[in-house]
């Protein structure tokens, strides 16, 4: 009966140190698995995507309130006397004349003809006109316009219409679509993004 004891506890150990032994390893396979699965789903350039801030809210909530009462008539006077007050200053005076090419129809004042370039096209010729003007006369030009609107145009701002530009120059969209899309994706309402991407094309292309 002893022996028989001793083979039964010998059996029952020997059991458990095998089960032990198969199921570390196992766990550690799964434990690998799900460590794989997580790095192939969360991606370092996702993670930094939905962290980028290009407007503050009190950026937006400023616009939006100047843009849901837009007078494109009264905004393009202030471009005008913008323009005009720092045209010396611009690396190239003569590009004035192309910020202020507008006309006027029975509807209002509109740009002519390059409302419906793509807007990879209409981002080169933005990117050439901002150049000839300069980033700090640029800049300068729309401290000038936000003194008279009493609004922080950021989006006027000399950084984020490169931002854009990026974002624009890998659109299928016009010009004014690309930017309404950029700025809903932003955290603009629709409806104010559309006047202000109205008056962006307006003034600046």
């Amino acid at each position: 009966m002893k022996r028989m004891g001793v083979k039964l506890t010998s059996g029952v150990i020997s059991g458990l140190l095998l089960v032990g032994a198969v199921g570390v390893p196992a766990q550690s396979a799964f434990a690998s698995e799900n460590e794989s699965t997580q790095e192939i789903t969360v991606t370092p350039s996702e993670a930094t995507e939905t962290k980028e801030v290009v407007f503050t809210d009190k950026e937006i909530q400023a616009m939006e309130k100047y843009f849901s009462n837009f007078n494109e008539e009264e905004f393009y006077s202030y471009w005008k006397t913008a323009v005009l007050d720092t045209q010396s200053e611009f690396v190239d005076p003569s590009v004035a004349s192309q910020l202020l090419t507008t006309q006027e129809t029975t509807t209002g004042i509109q740009p002519r003809g390059k409302i419906t370039y793509s807007a990879k096209a209409g981002a080169k010729i933005i990117k050439a006109t901002m150049n000839k003007v300069g980033k700090k006369a640029w800049n300068k030009m729309i401290s000038k316009v936000e003194s008279m609107t009493g609004t922080e145009l950021v989006v006027f701002h000399w950084e984020s219409i490169n931002k854009f530009l990026d974002f624009a120059a890998n659109s299928g969209d016009t010009i004014e679509g690309a930017l309404t899309s950029y700025l809903v994706k932003h955290g603009f309402n629709k409806t104010v993004a559309k006047y202000v991407s109205k008056a962006f094309v307006l003034v600046v292309f």
